[in-house]
């Protein structure tokens, strides 16, 4: 279940529509069958918070603009920050968690890992605060950490706790909800009684903009004034107008867009503009959540805010999690406990979340021995019910480094979201693990005489993301694409004296019969289908491949500029990859074996040169 409904739809022709810090328009169709990519969203129908505006562009620069132009944007996207300014807000955070009953190592510290003097004024870059290992008790924020020793006594060693959070400084839809007297509370018991069933995602977001309106007043103030003050939110939703014009034609835009123009419509829907909510905050709201909340607690009625866990910066592959074993599923790097529970005897953090969201009283510690925990509602001195807790994932954290985290640890590397995905949600793209690539969606014509035996024969063959309904592609910037993008070309293309092997005496076998050459037609057809919808979705941007990479050499070049580029370059190089994938193809249908001469072979008709073995002189002898 994921946090939003699905940003995409397929149309009725398939058409190819067109942190760097660590913390899909139209087509044109040339036959009865076209190409079509993730980004037709026009018929795409969200129910009552799900209004979608058709014009991606004009809406997202449009809302850039006003942003860009407001005094009061709620995004302040300002890079830097004084030094003595972050430094406080960092020292407020940590002592206001720890008031409230939440702990951290001692040999760690928030801080931070770019700075730069301006104006003889020591500046801090926004989005490189995260959790370090400051070496000693003695050190601060302010120290340098490029001079620190490490030795036994300050490095940190593999699965060391490092923070511990307590639930009651989470924020979370159901404290929207309880918030009775307030103005959150408010809002939604008057969507409520209009029968509008506000998400969860709604209820924080509407919470989150609440709570910033009381200042200095809310609990959260200390928490709410890091994100206000440090940070800024780098994801395409908040870029200026000119940045959004330089990604247009790309899938980039059309999910970013789409993310804005399904917030909006929701907030539109809900009326919450008379309730005296921003349009503007609330947009941001949805950005915070987005870039700051994980998994588990990250999707549907669960999605939460863990102060102080939240700090933790993204990298691929730092956790042993990642590396799988005996094809177990993975695991993320965080879990949840009850309070009174020793988290480091929890064994797996999958066992303490399963037992979050409805195990029972039973815990299996690191040994596999099992024991009592206590009941759900035993509460700490500080009435935190539960804690989430961070362990160190290195085997050793020397003083200076900072402590990372991988978002994406329970996700297996081949299933993790594409960069563009990764770029609208947290505003980077990983720098080490690119994944680069296009989100390719083919619907099978309305017209087609045979669409409902082939949506049929995808489903029964269970090979397709989406099932013949929504085929879903993932073509990659450097692998060839799915065997199974070629197969379902065939099937697309499939008709005439083809069209035999629809018939229900195939219907079970069809994905396998088609899986190898049909005829020299149709593989033709099916290679010049990818290779036109390629080139076509190609055209759609502003510029080309070498382009884009005689930019990356441009030293003054924007974070926006360099982001973009390289996403966009992930879904360029991905449809020439697959452009030349099925050109390579085409150039050899003259040397491939289709469906007639492998069904002859196997009758012994025909011989290993492939002449027939049928002798009519023996027929007329018998």
């Amino acid at each position: 279940m994921t946090l939003f409904p699905l940003l995409s739809s397929s149309s009725s022709s398939p058409c190819v529509s067109h942190n760097n810090n660590c913390r899909s328009s139209s087509s044109s169709s040339s036959s009865s069958r076209c190409f079509s990519s993730k980004s037709s969203f026009s018929t795409l129908s969200r129910g009552k918070g799900g209004k979608i505006h058709q014009n991606h562009y004009s809406t997202i620069a449009t809302r850039a603009t006003r942003s860009n132009d407001s005094n009061n944007n709620i995004n302040n996207n300002s890079k830097y920050i004084e030094k003595a300014k972050v430094q406080d807000l960092l020292s407020n955070l940590e002592r206001w968690l720890r008031e409230n009953g939440s702990e951290m190592n001692e040999k760690c510290e928030f801080g931070f890992s770019s700075m730069m003097e301006e104006d003889n004024t020591l500046m801090i870059r926004k989005n490189t605060c995260g959790i370090f290992n400051r070496g000693s008790k003695s050190s601060s924020t302010s120290s340098s950490r490029s001079n620190i020793s490490s030795d036994d006594n300050t490095s940190i060693k593999k699965n060391e706790s490092i923070l511990k959070v307590g639930d009651s400084v989470w924020m979370t839809a159901e404290k929207a909800r309880e918030d009775a007297d307030g103005k959150c509370g408010k809002i939604l018991k008057r969507l409520a009684a209009q029968g509008e069933a506000a998400p969860a995602w709604v209820e924080l977001s509407v919470y989150l903009v609440c709570e910033l309106e009381k200042g200095e007043s809310s609990f959260y103030a200390p928490y709410l004034s890091y994100l206000r003050e440090a940070t800024v939110l780098e994801s395409p939703l908040f870029w200026s107008t000119e940045d959004v014009n330089a990604i247009a034609g790309s899938q980039l835009l059309d999910d970013a867009a789409g993310y804005d123009s399904y917030v909006r419509g929701t907030y539109e829907s809900l009326n919450l503009s008379n309730d005296g909510v921003p349009e503007d905050t609330f947009l941001w709201a949805f950005g915070i959540l987005r870039s700051r909340a994980q998994q588990p607690m990250r999707d549907g009625s669960e999605v939460t805010l863990v102060p102080g866990l939240d700090m933790l910066n993204h990298k691929a592959r730092y956790s042993e999690n990642d590396f799988g074993v005996g094809g177990k599923k993975k695991k993320p790097d965080w879990q949840v406990y009850e309070a009174g529970m020793d988290d480091g005897a929890m064994g797996s953090p999958m066992a303490a979340i399963t037992n979050l969201f409805g195990g029972g009283g039973k815990k299996e510690d690191a040994r596999g021995s099992s024991g009592s925990g206590k009941s759900s509602g035993a509460k700490s001195e500080n009435n935190n019910i539960k804690f989430a807790s961070f362990r160190a994932q290195q085997d050793t954290i020397q003083p200076g480094e900072e402590i990372f985290m991988d978002y994406y640890a329970s996700i297996n590397f081949d299933e993790r979201p594409l960069d563009g995905k990764t770029c609208v949600d947290y505003g980077f793209v990983d720098p080490v693990e690119r994944n680069g690539g296009y989100e390719l969606r083919i619907g099978i014509p309305e017209n087609d005489p045979n669409r409902d035996d082939k949506i049929d024969i995808c489903d029964v063959s269970q090979q397709i993301i989406g099932g013949g309904d929504d085929p879903t592609f993932y073509l990659k910037a450097y692998e060839d694409p799915d065997p199974n993008l070629r197969v379902f070309s065939r099937l697309l293309n499939i008709q005439g004296s083809d069209a035999f092997l629809l018939e229900a005496l195939f219907r079970n076998n069809a994905w396998e019969l088609i899986s190898e050459p049909v005829s020299k037609e149709n593989e033709t057809q099916a290679c010049e289908t990818m290779i036109a919808g390629c080139k076509d979705a190609l055209l759609q941007y502003e510029t080309s491949i070498e382009q884009d990479e005689d930019m990356l050499s441009i030293q003054d070049i924007s974070d926006e500029k360099l982001l973009s580029i390289r996403v966009l370059l992930g879904e360029k190089k991905a449809l020439r990859n697959t452009l030349r994938y099925f050109e390579t193809i085409r150039a050899s249908v003259d040397r491939l074996e289709y469906y007639q001469e492998r069904r002859l072979r196997q009758l012994n008709l025909l011989d290993e040169d492939g002449s027939s073995t049928y002798d009519p002189f023996n027929d007329f002898i018998a």
